[in-house]
């Protein structure tokens, strides 16, 4: 339900914003996802504070709609991969395994540069993941969560089509710390290189 909500957003947004559009632009995007979570929201007493500290590299799924030189939405497909650590409870030892799967919606803004070839932004919206906690390779909780995420990216054009992205997501995550990296390749579709004439 909260999944379609996100793709109703995308669609209001969409239908607002279409008489402002100039030379629109469709891009797609794929990018491995290097992220950092610090766990603070501990799900069980025993398992001890900052139950998992930990890094992992997983995948980002995206498309954007650039509406003109200046605002663009964005959804995407996130999957973390395992956070892992060492549980500190003495009645559930063995090795934790956190994963963060789900979707996100954001608006974005760009930012000039005095580079054609360079692109700026910063960006805001709504995730909603589904989380699943493992001890020893089984599951011992999963959950769902929603909440805001935020961030900023700057992409190269190395062709007409192509181009290198780089990109930061904080998501403000109830079970702690969570933020990624994203480093990929985009590609574009239809106007120009950056949405202007």
């Amino acid at each position: 339900m909260k999944r379609t909500a996100i793709l109703g957003l995308l669609a209001l947004v969409s239908l607002s914003t279409q008489a402002d559009v100039n030379e629109p632009v469709f891009r797609v995007g794929v990018a491995a996802s290097f992220g950092s979570f610090q766990g603070d929201n501990v799900p069980d007493p025993s398992l001890g504070n900052k139950f998992i500290d930990d890094n992992a590299v997983g995948i980002k799924l995206y498309g954007q709609y650039q509406f003109n030189n200046w605002f663009g939405i964005e959804g995407a497909y996130h999957n973390t991969n395992k956070f892992e650590d060492t549980s500190k409870s003495e009645s559930l030892p063995g090795k934790l395994s956190l994963t963060f799967t789900g979707f996100s919606a954001q608006g974005l803004f760009f930012v000039p540069m005095p580079s054609e070839d360079l692109h700026a932004y910063v960006k805001a919206g709504y995730y909603d993941f589904d989380d699943e906690l493992g001890l020893n390779g089984g599951t011992i909780s999963s959950a769902s969560e929603t909440g805001l995420v935020f961030g900023a990216g700057a992409l190269i054009d190395i062709g007409d089509n192509l181009a290198i992205r780089a990109d930061l997501d904080v998501f403000d995550a109830n079970a702690g710390d969570l933020l990624t990296v994203n480093l990929g390749f985009q590609y574009s579709f239809g106007g120009s290189k950056d949405g202007s004439n």
